[in-house]
């Protein structure tokens, strides 16, 4: 496979998203989506001692064990959504090589899953996720935007007013902070005054984003 023209370089921030083989979908049930949450919850660790499919056969004590040892990651997961025929992701890489070794078993990992429920063959993904630098605190901030307004976006969810109740993003990270464990959501909260006046900056500008070329091209270009 030939090297990535944009290197991933420790210490930085970077767009990474990927979508079904030939635009198809990689989510068909709420189970499907609560095993990517998982495999990428998993594999975020440096070195994860087995597979997850492996880890899941275990019994709640083993696995138990297993995950309190994890405790190192190789790339903070700034924010997320997983839409039904592709997924996003906003990542600082902490550990050289962090996000291929951990995007690379999420989407091996996934795709067996995948393919072993759904009865199917060959590739899920398209070969190799995309990956964009991000270089400004506002590309950053618009980012995040950005991948918590994809379900309005694409009109899976009408009501923009709604979008906080999407299951699959880390939307609802950012508004119930330490509630779950897997979203880094300090560096951008800190910016704003309270969780409110964070959903009222995806707010203010979701009818924007439907239209609006420039921000597509800031994040995916």
């Amino acid at each position: 496979m030939p090297s990535r023209k944009i290197p991933l370089i420790t210490q930085k921030f970077y767009h990474i998203y990927n979508r079904g083989f030939n635009k198809k979908k990689i989510f068909f049930t709420p189970d499907n989506y609560h095993r990517a949450f998982r495999t990428i919850q998993y594999y975020q660790y440096i070195t994860p001692p087995i597979k997850f499919s492996h880890l899941n056969i275990l019994s709640l004590k083993q696995q138990k064990k297993i995950l309190s040892q994890l405790v190192q990651t190789s790339v903070n997961i700034l924010a997320y959504c997983f839409m039904p025929n592709h997924f996003h992701f906003l990542i600082k890489q902490i550990k050289n090589n962090g996000i291929v070794k951990s995007i690379g078993k999420f989407s091996n990992s996934y795709s067996h899953y995948f393919n072993t429920i759904h009865e199917k063959k060959g590739p899920l993904f398209e070969a190799r996720f995309k990956a964009v630098k991000i270089n400004s605190n506002e590309q950053l901030l618009h980012l995040s935007r950005y991948i918590h307004l994809n379900p309005y976006t694409a009109s899976i969810i009408k009501n923009v007013n709604k979008i906080h109740q999407y299951p699959y993003s880390s939307l609802k990270e950012y508004l119930s902070p330490n509630t779950f464990n897997l979203t880094s959501t300090d560096l951008i909260l800190n910016q704003f005054k309270s969780t409110q006046d964070y959903l009222n900056f995806n707010l203010n500008q979701a009818d924007y984003q439907k239209q609006l070329h420039s921000i597509k091209k800031l994040t995916l270009e």
